[in-house]
C-alpha cells in the first residue's frame, strides 16, 4: 500500500476470479487502485513485477491485494472480519529478478515529464 498525501492510500487490488483458496492466482495481473466507500475510485496500471515480485527487491514486495468483484471503477470491495478481504500471492509468484535501481527508475520516469 502506498500512502499519497493526506489520507489518500494507493492499494494492491486483485479480482475475485484470480483468488483461489485465499491465494492469487496470477499476481502479476494485480493492479493499483484507490478504495472509497467499499467501491474501486480509481484504477492504475498492473504492478511491476521487477519491484513487486523480485526477491531481490524487498522495498516494496507485494504480501497481499484486496479482493475486489472485478477490477473496474465502481466494483465492489469484499470485506473479512472487521476489514477488507485480502488475498496472498503464492511462494511461486516470485523469483530472484536482479537488484533494482530505483535512483534510474524514477529519472527514466520522470524525464517525460520534464518541462521543455
Amino acid at each position: 500500500m502506498l500512502a499519497l498525501g493526506r489520507g489518500v492510500r494507493v492499494r494492491h487490488l486483485v479480482a475475485r476470479a484470480n483468488v483461489a483458496d485465499s491465494l492469487i492466482v496470477d499476481a502479476a495481473a494485480v493492479r493499483h487502485g484507490l478504495i472509497v466507500g467499499r467501491r474501486i475510485a480509481a484504477l492504475a496500471g498492473p504492478i511491476d513485477p521487477l519491484t513487486h515480485l523480485n526477491l531481490d527487491f524487498a522495498a516494496h514486495r507485494l504480501e497481499g491485494a484486496v479482493v475486489v468483484a472485478a477490477l473496474e471503477i465502481g466494483a465492489e470491495v469484499a470485506l473479512s472480519g472487521d476489514g477488507f478481504e485480502v488475498a496472498a500471492p503464492r511462494r511461486t509468484a516470485f523469483g530472484r529478478l536482479g537488484a533494482v535501481d530505483v535512483g534510474a527508475r524514477r529519472a527514466a520516469w520522470l524525464a517525460p515529464r520534464a518541462p521543455t
